[in-house]
């Protein structure tokens, strides 16, 4: 997941999303501290921290092993509120139940310990909020945001979708797709049990594959057509 890409075509379609930005050694903000900075690559458990200012930021990106491959940076809202909800394609496109994470009152981070370390089924044993309780309102807009990001990611299987939410507005804020989660208890709760969620998993992949692979010239045609050719061009 290429969270700099995500944001810059949610922000393209007109999706509520909060500004995030590379860090680069040039790099300027009008923002204000505190921020956050992630990983721009994969998921945010690891490597995700909050800092005071930029010039942290910039630091950390240049000092963090997890960062080695890029890192971006946006402006942290303490006082929002998780609210995540997963998708999935087949046998049709469908929304789950919204789910509240319930964030550490000590450090406000939804960390890796948090998702997956606090009970036997990882992030399933987390402590959460479902289905969470919101204003119709916005319980309407979050679904209708999670739909077109389903369209405009061109997601396929399983995937969840996190949002912020606050009082000044409601933002979609990154994608999870799998392995990152596979967001089987949400459907769970739907009424969907975890077997049957993945045999229509692999039926889906089956009917209509990501890649397709050939097997022409398997049988040593290629190599020997290359030679042919690069005999021709000595």
């Amino acid at each position: 997941m290429d969270k700099l890409a995500f944001s810059g075509t949610m922000e393209a379609a007109g999706i509520s999303s909060l500004p995030l930005h590379l860090i680069t050694t040039d790099l300027e903000l009008d923002e204000q501290g505190p921020l956050i900075v992630k990983p721009r690559f994969g998921g945010s458990s690891i490597g995700i921290e909050i800092v005071d200012d930029l010039p942290t930021a910039k630091a950390l990106a240049s000092s963090q092993p997890l960062l080695r491959n890029g890192a971006v940076v946006q402006r942290y809202l303490d006082d929002a509120i998780d609210l995540n909800i997963s998708v999935r394609t087949y046998p049709e496109k469908s929304l789950s139940a919204i789910e509240r994470p319930l964030r550490p009152e000590e450090d406000g981070i939804y960390s890796y310990a948090d998702k997956y370390l606090t009970g036997s089924q990882g992030m399933a044993s987390a402590p959460r909020e479902l289905p969470a309780e919101l204003p119709a309102d916005i319980e309407g807009q979050l679904r209708t945001m999670a739909s077109q990001v389903v369209d405009l990611a061109m997601v396929r299987s399983v995937a969840r979708i996190d949002f912020l939410w606050n009082s000044a507005g409601l933002w979609v804020n990154e994608i999870n797709t799998i392995p990152g989660s596979l967001s089987w208890y949400f459907w769970s709760y739907e009424g969907v049990p975890f077997a049957q969620l993945l045999a229509e998993m692999i039926h889906e992949a089956t009917l209509s594959p990501g890649a397709t692979f050939r097997t022409d010239g398997a049988d040593g045609t290629a190599l020997r057509d290359v030679g042919a050719i690069s005999h021709k061009l000595a």
